[in-house]
């Protein structure tokens, strides 16, 4: 049986995943299209969000353990933020780039996260027997709500795009709202207290790991 504050934990990040992997921003590239961007443009754009994820998917992931899962994630939004406020409002290739580099950020320091924040809630309560149920319905909660964001995003296609970024901003805003709200269990604020490696010494570790 969960306890009140362990289905609370739950509840906030099932809402968290739903506005986080709303697929609103799914048709950027007819969106990138409409700023005038030439197709080599928007690949070079592509291009720079894969290798910045590639980059940033290990040294994330011992961020989100550096630091913590609610912080990591309240981050991770904000950088989604970021990314479409610029999308609004560039004019340039450079700045798209930059949106781009950001949104592979917001996806990497997310990547995993939720689900570790889950699963250490259940093991605070000692519950883990419950965590293949929690982690259905979590993918279920991104699969459905990817879908109705690809839905509505073709709706808005081709004269409103725009307002699909301001949908996504929105949608980044309650996310940051749900995570708020998020009760860390103590087992992570005592690993998230105790002597842990500093960023630079994380940084590094990943480099090497890359590299090698």
């Amino acid at each position: 049986m969960l306890s009140p504050l362990t289905r609370r934990n739950l509840t906030l990040s099932y809402g968290y995943a739903a506005c986080a992997f709303f697929g609103i921003n799914t048709l950027w590239v007819i969106f990138l299209q409409q700023q005038g961007l030439s197709l080599v443009e928007i690949g070079l754009c592509e291009s720079v969000f894969h290798l910045t994820s590639f980059l940033s998917e290990v040294p994330s992931g011992v961020i989100a353990d550096r630091f913590g899962y609610r912080p990591v994630l309240i981050i991770s939004r904000l950088m989604a933020i970021g990314h479409a406020l610029i999308m609004l409002t560039a004019h340039s290739l450079g700045w798209f780039l930059l949106a781009f580099i950001l949104q592979a950020w917001a996806y990497n320091l997310q990547s995993g996260t939720i689900e570790a924040a889950q699963y250490d809630n259940l093991v605070n309560t000692q519950a883990t027997q419950h965590y293949p149920r929690v982690t259905t319905i979590l993918n279920t909660t991104i699969e459905v709500a990817d879908t109705l964001g690809v839905v509505l995003a073709g709706w808005l296609m081709p004269q409103h795009l725009s307002v699909t970024y301001w949908v996504y901003l929105a949608a980044a805003l309650i996310a940051i709202l749900a995570i708020s709200g998020l009760r860390v269990p103590q087992r992570q604020l005592t690993k998230t207290h105790s002597a842990q490696p500093s960023l630079r010494t994380i940084l590094r570790a990943a480099a090497h790991l890359l590299v090698t």
